[in-house]
Protein backbone atom coordinates (compact mmCIF):
# COMPACT_ATOMS: atom_id res chain seq x y z
CA UNK A 1 0.00 0.00 0.00
CA UNK A 2 1.42 3.33 -1.08
CA UNK A 3 1.44 6.05 1.57
CA UNK A 4 1.06 9.68 0.68
CA UNK A 5 2.21 12.81 2.39
CA UNK A 6 -0.49 14.70 4.25
CA UNK A 7 0.33 17.70 2.08
CA UNK A 8 -1.16 15.97 -0.98
CA UNK A 9 -4.69 15.75 0.36
CA UNK A 10 -6.88 18.76 -0.30
CA UNK A 11 -10.48 19.01 -1.41
CA UNK A 12 -11.74 21.99 -3.39
CA UNK A 13 -13.30 23.72 -0.39
CA UNK A 14 -11.09 22.27 2.33
CA UNK A 15 -7.73 22.99 3.87
CA UNK A 16 -4.51 21.00 3.92
CA UNK A 17 -4.48 18.26 6.51
CA UNK A 18 -1.42 19.28 8.47
CA UNK A 19 -1.80 19.70 12.23
CA UNK A 20 -5.56 19.15 12.23
CA UNK A 21 -7.62 17.49 14.93
CA UNK A 22 -9.17 14.10 14.26
CA UNK A 23 -12.61 15.70 13.92
CA UNK A 24 -11.29 18.28 11.46
CA UNK A 25 -9.68 15.56 9.36
CA UNK A 26 -12.93 13.56 9.49
CA UNK A 27 -14.90 16.59 8.29
CA UNK A 28 -12.38 17.12 5.49
CA UNK A 29 -12.67 13.50 4.35
CA UNK A 30 -16.47 13.60 4.50
CA UNK A 31 -16.41 16.78 2.41
CA UNK A 32 -14.36 15.00 -0.26
CA UNK A 33 -16.75 12.04 -0.25
CA UNK A 34 -19.88 14.20 -0.52
CA UNK A 35 -18.68 16.89 -2.91
CA UNK A 36 -16.16 15.05 -5.06
CA UNK A 37 -17.44 11.47 -4.91
CA UNK A 38 -14.20 10.08 -3.52
CA UNK A 39 -14.04 6.82 -1.61
CA UNK A 40 -13.30 6.74 2.11
CA UNK A 41 -11.44 3.49 1.59
CA UNK A 42 -9.03 5.34 -0.68
CA UNK A 43 -8.84 8.54 1.39
CA UNK A 44 -8.16 7.11 4.85
CA UNK A 45 -4.83 5.46 3.95
CA UNK A 46 -3.69 8.81 2.56
CA UNK A 47 -4.19 10.56 5.91
CA UNK A 48 -2.64 7.91 8.12
CA UNK A 49 0.52 9.99 8.40
CA UNK A 50 -1.50 12.95 9.70
CA UNK A 51 -3.28 11.00 12.43
CA UNK A 52 -1.90 9.52 15.63
CA UNK A 53 -2.09 5.74 15.58
CA UNK A 54 -4.47 5.68 18.55
CA UNK A 55 -6.81 8.16 16.78
CA UNK A 56 -7.10 6.21 13.52
CA UNK A 57 -9.98 3.97 14.74
CA UNK A 58 -11.84 7.09 15.91
CA UNK A 59 -11.35 8.71 12.51
CA UNK A 60 -12.60 5.59 10.72
CA UNK A 61 -15.63 5.24 13.01
CA UNK A 62 -16.64 8.87 12.52
CA UNK A 63 -16.17 8.87 8.74
CA UNK A 64 -17.81 5.55 7.95
CA UNK A 65 -20.51 6.16 10.57
CA UNK A 66 -21.48 9.55 9.15
CA UNK A 67 -21.73 8.04 5.67
CA UNK A 68 -23.81 5.14 7.00
CA UNK A 69 -26.47 7.36 8.61
CA UNK A 70 -26.07 10.43 6.39
CA UNK A 71 -29.77 10.83 5.41
CA UNK A 72 -30.81 10.96 9.06
CA UNK A 73 -28.07 13.44 9.98
CA UNK A 74 -28.97 15.64 6.99
CA UNK A 75 -32.61 15.74 8.12
CA UNK A 76 -31.51 16.83 11.58
CA UNK A 77 -29.34 19.61 10.16
CA UNK A 78 -32.24 20.81 7.98
CA UNK A 79 -34.30 21.25 11.15
CA UNK A 80 -31.52 23.08 13.01
CA UNK A 81 -29.97 25.36 10.37
CA UNK A 82 -32.05 27.99 8.57
CA UNK A 83 -29.90 28.38 5.45
CA UNK A 84 -27.94 25.55 3.83
CA UNK A 85 -24.16 25.79 4.17
CA UNK A 86 -22.75 25.86 0.64
CA UNK A 87 -19.48 26.66 -1.09
CA UNK A 88 -16.66 27.42 1.31
CA UNK A 89 -18.94 26.81 4.28
CA UNK A 90 -19.54 23.16 3.31
CA UNK A 91 -16.70 22.19 5.66
CA UNK A 92 -18.78 23.63 8.52
CA UNK A 93 -21.71 21.48 7.37
CA UNK A 94 -19.42 18.44 7.52
CA UNK A 95 -18.28 19.43 11.02
CA UNK A 96 -21.93 19.50 12.07
CA UNK A 97 -22.34 15.99 10.63
CA UNK A 98 -19.34 14.85 12.70
CA UNK A 99 -20.71 16.47 15.85
CA UNK A 100 -24.21 15.06 15.43
CA UNK A 101 -22.84 11.58 14.73
CA UNK A 102 -20.80 11.69 17.92
CA UNK A 103 -23.75 12.89 19.97
CA UNK A 104 -26.12 10.24 18.61
CA UNK A 105 -24.02 7.16 17.99
CA UNK A 106 -20.81 7.30 20.01
CA UNK A 107 -20.15 7.07 23.71
CA UNK A 108 -18.52 10.48 23.84
CA UNK A 109 -19.78 12.79 26.59
CA UNK A 110 -21.93 15.52 25.06
CA UNK A 111 -19.82 18.38 26.39
CA UNK A 112 -16.65 16.80 25.00
CA UNK A 113 -18.17 16.14 21.57
CA UNK A 114 -19.42 19.72 21.28
CA UNK A 115 -16.12 21.17 22.52
CA UNK A 116 -13.98 19.11 20.14
CA UNK A 117 -16.08 19.98 17.10
CA UNK A 118 -16.21 23.67 18.02
CA UNK A 119 -12.41 23.68 18.45
CA UNK A 120 -12.03 22.01 15.05
CA UNK A 121 -13.49 25.12 13.40
CA UNK A 122 -10.33 27.01 14.32
CA UNK A 123 -7.97 24.50 12.73
CA UNK A 124 -10.13 24.46 9.59
CA UNK A 125 -9.88 28.25 9.30
CA UNK A 126 -13.62 28.53 9.89
CA UNK A 127 -13.22 30.26 13.24
CA UNK A 128 -16.02 32.70 12.44
CA UNK A 129 -18.44 29.74 12.53
CA UNK A 130 -17.56 28.65 16.08
CA UNK A 131 -20.72 30.26 17.44
CA UNK A 132 -22.92 28.66 14.80
CA UNK A 133 -21.48 25.18 15.39
CA UNK A 134 -21.79 25.57 19.15
CA UNK A 135 -25.37 26.88 18.91
CA UNK A 136 -26.54 24.16 16.51
CA UNK A 137 -25.07 21.28 18.53
CA UNK A 138 -26.33 22.66 21.86
CA UNK A 139 -29.78 23.28 20.38
CA UNK A 140 -29.82 19.67 19.20
CA UNK A 141 -29.01 18.51 22.72
CA UNK A 142 -31.90 20.58 24.12
CA UNK A 143 -34.44 19.53 21.47
CA UNK A 144 -33.11 16.05 20.69
CA UNK A 145 -36.19 14.09 21.74
CA UNK A 146 -38.69 16.10 19.71
CA UNK A 147 -36.42 16.39 16.65
CA UNK A 148 -35.77 12.66 16.58
CA UNK A 149 -39.47 11.87 17.12
CA UNK A 150 -40.40 13.93 14.05
CA UNK A 151 -37.59 12.57 11.88
CA UNK A 152 -38.01 8.95 12.89
CA UNK A 153 -41.73 9.06 12.11
CA UNK A 154 -40.81 9.36 8.48
CA UNK A 155 -39.10 6.08 7.69
CA UNK A 156 -38.05 7.38 4.26
CA UNK A 157 -35.32 9.52 5.83
CA UNK A 158 -33.50 6.32 6.69
CA UNK A 159 -33.20 5.31 3.04
CA UNK A 160 -31.77 7.06 0.00
CA UNK A 161 -34.42 8.71 -2.15
CA UNK A 162 -33.50 6.61 -5.21
CA UNK A 163 -34.12 3.44 -3.18
CA UNK A 164 -37.55 4.55 -2.01
CA UNK A 165 -38.57 5.58 -5.54
CA UNK A 166 -37.74 2.15 -7.04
Amino acid sequence: MKKFSSKTIKAKNSVKMTALSTRAIAANLILQVLDEGKSLSALIPEVQLSVKAQDLPLLQEICFGVCRVLPRLEQIIKRLVDKPLKGKTRIVHCLLLVGLYQLLYMRVPAHAAVDEVVNATKSLKSDSFRGLVNAVLRRFLREQDEILAIIDKNWQTLHPEWFVNN
